[in-house]
């Protein structure tokens, strides 16, 4: 018996493993795109965070309180309120020329509430302090020395949006301004959280 030859193999193995070597590059080029695309993901996201809620700056307010009162020629109004509040700005210093003492806070709300404090303001001081704010009315407030009509200032955008004035006959001599974003609730919150150092 006379043994024929093996017909039975396949095709040369040449172009299956060409084949094969081909799907390797394509599969291994595809995780490299991918972890590629996702590195520069990565670096945009990380370059542009910007998370809703950022935590403020809190600022220390008792070492300034002290100079401005040690300074000034009036009792400085000074806020102690809770943790709740968080100062961001505080300083003594000229604004219009005049010697002022600022205070200013993240209120409970997230809104932003200041007080500017001065004695001999002319109408330069207020037009800075109230930016574009004009008097709507009037109201009654009750701060360090008791309660007085205060005056009310709105504008339509800006760090007076909301306003409160008192002036010297009421203040021991200086204007006081409560202003910013806050409401008038948080601004008697503010107010009822002030004592008056010499």
């Amino acid at each position: 018996m006379s043994s024929a030859p093996d017909t039975a193999q396949g095709p040369p193995a040449g172009p299956d493993r060409r084949r094969q070597r081909l799907a390797s590059y394509s599969v291994r080029n595809m995780v490299y795109s991918t972890l590629l695309v996702l590195a520069v993901v990565l670096v945009w996201w990380s370059l542009t965070y910007n998370p809703d809620e950022q935590e403020p700056r809190r600022v220390e307010v008792g070492a300034t309180a002290s100079y401005a009162a040690a300074q000034a020629d009036w009792p400085v109004w000074v806020p102690d309120l809770g943790e709740d509040w968080s100062p961001t700005v505080v300083w003594f210093e000229p604004l219009a020329e005049v010697p002022t003492w600022h205070v200013s806070y993240v209120t409970p709300q997230g809104e932003y509430l200041a007080l500017h404090q001065a004695a001999d303001v002319d109408q330069a001081w207020q037009d800075e302090v109230l930016a574009g704010a004009e008097q709507v009315g009037e109201t009654a407030l009750a701060g360090p020395t008791g309660e007085h009509t205060w005056q009310v200032w709105e504008a339509d955008s800006g760090n007076a949006e909301n306003g409160w004035l008192l002036g010297p006959q009421d203040a021991d001599g200086s204007t006081v301004v409560v202003h910013g974003t806050a409401d008038e609730a948080e601004a008697v919150e503010l107010l009822a959280g002030l004592e008056a150092r010499d």
